[in-house]
């Protein structure tokens, strides 16, 4: 087993006595307004990733990339295939109807595309879906389930860390709660307060199986390319 897995930031990995742990799967629980991705593409530097899109093509993954100023690590875009797009996942939230016609309509079952990519990994790497809701929002729970466990396995024995992307909305996905069950850490991610020069971002870290528990609300210093815990907030 190799040692703990560093989450880009230093302040953050001293408080979890040097980082996430290898087999981890981390739950990032963050409105969709936010600047959650930042912590992504921190993570994503630390190592080889497999970046998993649920809703976005490879190309808007790979723009973000660019304008967040480019990974330095190598990484791999995938998506789930012809599944719901982000106007069908729009109509959803709006109507709570999954009836789409042309280009949204769910044609292919994205757990199984993601079954798939989790089968590929042969070494550590990280392995991100972005977002999961889609995913929480499938025809059937035993299948997620079935999923959720076989990435941890997969995780465990190439000692890699899984990252769900969980986005919060009025009408949460029904299979939620088997996300956070089966996620080994959960942080939260919610906006403080939003100032003219300044956006206050906290981060919680409620559940670590395992770990050290983080007892303290912490301020995130989220800029364009990097994030940081701004401990002078607490003073």
């Amino acid at each position: 087993m190799v040692g703990e897995l560093s989450t880009g930031i230093p302040a953050l990995d001293r408080r979890l006595d040097g980082g996430l742990y290898p087999g981890d799967i981390l739950a990032l629980v963050a409105p969709p307004a936010t600047q959650s991705q930042a912590l992504l593409y921190q993570v994503m530097n630390e190592r080889p990733t497999l970046y998993v899109s649920t809703l976005r093509p490879e190309e808007s993954v790979q723009r973000d990339f660019d304008k967040h100023g480019g990974i330095d690590v190598s990484y791999r875009i995938e998506t789930t295939g012809n599944n719901l797009t982000m106007e069908g996942e729009l109509i959803h939230e709006l109507t709570g109807s999954r009836t789409y016609t042309g280009n949204s309509a769910v044609k292919d079952d994205p757990l199984d595309d993601l079954y798939d990519f989790v089968e590929s990994i042969e070494r550590s790497i990280n392995l991100i879906v972005d977002p999961a809701n889609p995913l929480e929002r499938g025809d059937s729970r035993d299948a997620y389930n079935e999923t959720l466990s076989f990435l941890g396995a997969k995780l465990a024995e190439t000692d890699s860390l899984g990252i769900l992307l969980c986005h919060t909305s009025e009408s949460q996905p029904p299979f939620r709660d088997l996300t956070l069950i089966a996620a080994d850490i959960v942080w939260e991610v919610d906006v403080v307060s939003i100032s003219k020069d300044d956006i206050e971002y906290q981060l919680r870290v409620p559940k670590n199986r395992g770990g050290t528990i983080i007892t303290e609300d912490l301020s995130l210093d989220i800029s364009n390319r990097t994030v940081t815990i701004d401990d002078s907030r607490a003073i």
